[in-house]
């Protein structure tokens, strides 16, 4: 459990009460080591939630080695040169359902997506962008590692729920997706190796055309050395009501679901679609 409580951070969240009191699910490190699906899962825990189908749920986990491209690389001149720079470095490839700009997972990430049925998205999407950077800022002050959210200058994938360390390089990014009925905040904490992520998206972003500085790039190895599963575990516990999550895994509809939508997140696939023949 954590050693605090996080009622604080959420209570100044204009949220549907139902977000923070009915259980929260927690599929915990079901990933598939196939990038593409692994997104499509995701995307179709969105959609089943969005028709009551799910109750809130949350995936965590560390993944594999992905660079996860947004929709408006997809279209970007240098899109098909970026893909390939990611696959030559070892790199799987995907494009995820919600906004910005390729960021890059690996085995010392944390990739998360925090699902929640919701009505009228759009008008609590801040306050979900606000309480989820919040929680990861309560997170992290559990392992004594003193965190801020904003956006830093160049940063890769930037935004203002960015989560860096206080005085220090970006630790966190997040994405959100709406629905009718529902949300997805989806998103990684670097908990180590913030080398890997610039020795690929360097060259990603120098072909998309997006300014980057490796500088702003950090990890919670910068100040304090910890176990991805360690933080996994408390992130989970600040985004459960109570503490008390309630374990889940990916069920056979959603894993169908989820395989009938993974070819929309192939990048070869999408690239295909929008360059001239």
């Amino acid at each position: 459990m954590l050693p605090y409580p996080l009622a604080p951070f959420f209570s100044v969240c204009i949220l549907p009460s139902a977000m923070f009191t009915d259980p929260l699910h927690v599929i915990s490190g079901e990933l598939t080591g196939d990038a593409a699906l692994d997104t499509a899962i995701s995307r179709a825990i969105l959609v089943r939630v969005d028709s009551g189908e799910l109750p809130a749920t949350l995936q965590v986990g560390m993944p594999h080695r992905v660079v996860a491209f947004g929709k408006h690389d997809v279209v970007t001149p240098g899109f098909t040169k970026a893909v390939d720079v990611a696959r030559e470095q070892g790199f799987d490839t995907t494009v995820r359902i919600a906004g910005g700009r390729a960021v890059v997972f690996h085995p010392g990430t944390i990739r998360f997506a925090w699902t929640v049925p919701v009505e009228a998205p759009a008008d609590t999407m801040h306050a979900r962008f606000a309480a989820l950077a919040q929680a990861v800022v309560a997170t992290l002050a559990a392992f004594d590692v003193a965190a801020e959210v904003g956006e830093l200058p160049n940063e890769y994938c930037a935004g203002s729920y960015s989560v860096h360390l206080k005085n220090g390089a970006k630790v966190m990014g997040v994405g959100q997706r709406l629905s009718r009925h529902a949300a997805q905040v989806g998103g990684m904490i670097v908990v180590n190796d913030p080398s890997t992520i610039n020795s690929v998206l360097g060259p990603i972003y120098g072909h998309l055309g997006i300014g980057f500085d490796p500088d702003m790039t950090g990890a919670l190895s910068d100040v304090r050395l910890l176990e991805p599963d360690s933080v996994a575990t408390v992130l989970t516990e600040s985004l459960a009501p109570d503490g008390a999550p309630v374990p889940s895994s990916v069920d056979a509809i959603t894993s169908d679901l989820g395989s009938s939508m993974r070819r929309d997140h192939v990048p070869q696939h999408l690239r295909e679609r929008t360059e001239p023949s």
